[in-house]
């Protein structure tokens, strides 16, 4: 006779309840396809890089000023323009252009062409090489494809500026401190490393480009004063306490030794930026905080912050949600690295009270807002409802990632177009050259020539004549000095003339006019009424 169920000798086989499969995201996937094809995505961001290379110089005043100073330091000029001592432009720029010009003997601005462009190459390996240490190599490869396609760093790599050299110094120093602050310490392996204990060449890259970013930029003081602040909070947090001391000495030598050694510091003056600041901004509060609420933040929120990371406007409206969202962002860059966090905050205070918001003032921040906006999609795509966090994670990564290959694009064509200063902002800089040749052929090297505005710094260097522009005009005497206008004419010209009772001679030389000049260009000797 069968026994009933409930006397029936238990079993031996023990029933384990299934496991459910982890979730998997679209973010996980784009990491592991990353890392899959890392050398294709690499590959096709140095295609990218070589395809903008056209030896061709962007003629802009700010670089125009620093090839003339690195000329005049090269050919024993010192510290010089317009034969005066110059007290703006930092030093970094001008000794980088300056030594390129002493080791390569020529006029040729090929050889600092290839130094900027190779610049912002070693500057993608430092993006790699920080990630690394950072999250591993699927993000590393992301982030570096990221930043290399973007069409803010991609343009500065053809620059003569010293946005992408500050940027290479702050990258270094980055680097070094991940390694030796964050990752080393915490017994992390990666291959072929030791483990535990920063090597030699972190420390290097730690001092190598605090002393590289120091020269570069004024905005090197809102660096040093992040750096200090994360050091205090590290130190507060951390066992250990030496090399929080170590690097934090490190900082205040190098604010002491450009102090000293900066050749724009004469007397009591630290540099005309600084001056600028604390006597202009910081005198009238009212003025600053005006300025601040009603001019710069509106521009930072509307346009700036989404050009600097999508490479365009999105639009009116959407340009303050994606700044808005971008600051959140920042928020939560500073919780998982302060220094990082503290970085870009102090970069954003410095647009609104010391200069006009520009995406280039982003640029020196840039790769940790690529990855503080990978952090924030990857976020949503793990915390919304599938499918959803997968459509809207696709959708925020390729809004980036279009828009920045498009425009991207859009420089390479123009960086390809023959002749290039056709197509160069719309071809103003055509007739340039004629230009230069007759202000060659027909002044003095003494003469004093009053250009039109954003080409005084341009003709000086090209020229080598002494070229102003209108502002500069109160510092001229036609009664003592040889003083020269090149038309177009600006209006201000008109009140010099007015107030130093003076008016324009004949044309001298010919009258210069392309297709592209709305009004020629001709020179006239000033006279005296």
């Amino acid at each position: 006779m069968q026994a009933p169920d409930s006397m029936t000798a238990p079993s031996l086989v023990q029933v384990v309840p299934s496991r459910q499969p982890s979730p998997t995201f679209l973010s996980d996937w784009v990491l592991k396809f990353a890392d899959r094809h890392r050398h294709v995505l690499l590959l096709a961001v140095l295609g990218l890089y070589a395809l903008g290379l056209n030896g061709h110089w962007r003629l802009e005043p700010d670089s125009a000023l620093y090839l003339t100073i690195g000329r005049n330091l090269a050919t024993g000029g010192g510290y010089t323009y317009h034969g005066e001592h110059h007290h703006l432009a930092f030093p970094g720029p001008p000794l980088l252009f300056a030594a390129t010009f002493k080791l390569f003997h020529s006029r040729s601005l090929l050889p600092p062409l290839l130094v900027m462009w190779l610049i912002g190459l070693a500057t993608l390996g430092l993006t790699y090489r920080l990630f690394l240490l950072h999250a591993g190599r699927p993000t590393a490869v992301l982030m570096t494809f990221g930043v290399g396609i973007s069409r803010l760093f991609y343009r500065y790599s053809f620059e003569l500026l010293s946005d992408m050299p500050f940027l290479l110094g702050v990258m270094a120093f980055l680097v070094g401190y991940e390694a030796i602050f964050h990752r080393r310490r915490a017994g992390q392996r990666l291959e072929g490393e030791p483990v535990g204990s920063a090597a030699w060449y972190d420390w290097v890259l730690l001092f190598g480009g605090l002393g590289i970013a120091v020269v570069m930029r004024p905005a090197m003081w809102a660096l040093l004063v992040a750096v200090i602040l994360a050091l205090a909070w590290s130190a507060i947090r951390g066992p250990r306490r030496l090399p929080q001391l170590l690097t934090c000495l490190a900082v205040v030598m190098a604010a002491v030794l450009f102090w000293k050694f900066d050749p724009r510091h004469t007397g009591n003056s630290i540099g005309q930026y600084e001056d600028a600041l604390f006597e202009v901004k910081f005198s009238h509060i009212n003025v600053l905080l005006h300025q601040m609420i009603f001019d710069y933040a509106p521009r930072l929120f509307e346009a700036t912050l989404s050009q600097a990371l999508f490479g365009a406007r999105l639009g009116a409206g959407l340009n303050t949600i994606a700044g808005i969202g971008i600051l959140i962002l920042v928020v939560g860059l500073f919780w998982h690295r302060p220094l990082w966090g503290l970085w870009v905050a102090m970069t954003l205070a410095i647009v609104l009270v010391a200069v006009k918001p520009l995406d280039r003032y982003f640029l020196e921040v840039l790769p940790l807002l690529v990855f503080a906006w990978w952090r924030g999609i990857r976020w949503l795509n793990r915390h919304l409802r599938q499918p959803w966090g997968d459509w809207v994670f696709l959708g925020l990564l390729l809004l980036g990632a279009i828009i920045n290959l498009s425009r991207t694009g859009e420089f390479i064509t123009e960086q390809r177009w023959t002749p290039f200063l056709n197509h160069y902002k719309e071809g103003r800089f055509v007739s340039t050259q004629k230009v230069v040749s007759d202000l060659q052929q027909n002044l003095p090297r003494e003469a004093w020539v009053i250009a039109p505005p954003k080409f005084g710094r341009i003709l000086t260097f090209l020229s080598h004549r002494r070229a102003v522009e209108a502002k500069m005009g109160p510092y001229l005497d036609p009664a003592r000095q040889g003083v020269y206008v090149l038309e177009p004419l600006d209006p201000e010209v008109e009140h010099w003339l007015r107030d130093h009772a003076a008016h324009l001679g004949p044309t001298i030389g010919p009258t210069i006019q392309s297709k592209f000049d709305p009004e020629p260009w001709r020179l006239h000797k000033v006279e005296i009424r």
